[in-house]
C-alpha cells in the first residue's frame, strides 16, 4: 500500500514538472561577450539578426569535426537569409589553434572564441555540436544537432535544416530539441 502511494505520488509530481516545463515561455538570451578570429571584443547583439544561429565546435574534436563540410553547406545556403556565429568554448583549445583550424579547413563562416564561457553558459551548451536557433529577441527556437548522425550516410533527420526552413516560412519547428552529441566542452575549473 505504501510503496502503490508512493509511486502514484511521484508520478502526479511527475506529470506536474512536465506541465510546467512544456508552459514555461522561453526567456531570451541576453548579451554575452566573445573574441573574433584577432582576439577582438565582440558582443552577441552586435552579431544577431531576424535569426541567428549558434553552433559551438571543438578543433579537437572528431564528432564536431564530422560536421565540418555540412556546418558549411548550411551557411552557404543561409547566410542570406541568417546570422551564423561559430563558437569555440573549449579552454584546451587556444584562439591561434582555433584560427589555424578554422582556415586549414576552409571555414567560410565567422568564428569566435568563447574564452569565459558566456556563450555556452547563457544558452545552455554542453557539447562540442550543440547547435541553436534564435529569433530577433534572442529566444531560442530550435536547440539540439545539426544532423542526427556524424556519418552523412546515415543521417534521418537534418535537425537544424528542418528548423530554418520551419522559421524562415513563419511555422512552429517540428522538433525544438534534439540532443546534441559531440565531446563535452572543456571548461576552465574553478579556482
Amino acid at each position: 500500500m505504501k510503496v502503490r502511494r508512493f509511486a502514484l505520488i511521484l508520478a502526479a509530481l511527475w506529470l506536474n514538472a512536465s506541465h510546467a516545463q512544456e508552459s514555461r515561455e522561453p526567456a531570451a538570451v541576453s548579451d554575452f561577450l566573445m573574441s573574433d578570429m584577432n582576439g577582438r571584443p565582440v558582443h552577441y547583439a552586435a552579431l544577431k539578426g531576424k535569426f541567428t544561429v549558434v553552433i559551438f565546435f571543438s578543433t579537437r574534436c572528431p564528432l564536431s569535426n564530422a560536421f565540418n563540410y555540412r556546418r558549411n553547406t548550411l551557411y552557404l545556403d543561409f547566410k542570406d537569409r541568417v546570422n551564423f556565429i561559430m563558437v569555440d568554448s573549449n579552454s584546451n583549445e587556444s584562439l591561434s589553434e582555433m584560427r589555424d583550424y578554422a582556415r586549414g579547413v576552409e571555414f567560410d563562416f565567422p568564428v569566435y572564441r568563447d574564452t569565459n564561457h558566456e556563450a555556452a553558459d547563457r544558452l545552455g551548451a554542453k557539447v562540442t555540436t550543440d547547435t541553436f536557433v534564435l529569433d530577433s529577441s534572442g529566444t531560442i527556437r530550435y536547440h539540439g544537432y545539426v544532423d542526427d548522425s556524424a556519418n552523412e550516410a546515415r543521417v534521418h533527420n537534418q535537425g537544424l535544416r528542418r528548423a530554418l526552413d520551419a522559421v524562415l516560412t513563419g511555422q512552429p519547428v517540428p522538433m525544438a530539441q534534439t540532443k546534441a552529441f559531440g565531446c563535452t566542452i572543456k571548461r576552465r575549473r574553478a579556482s
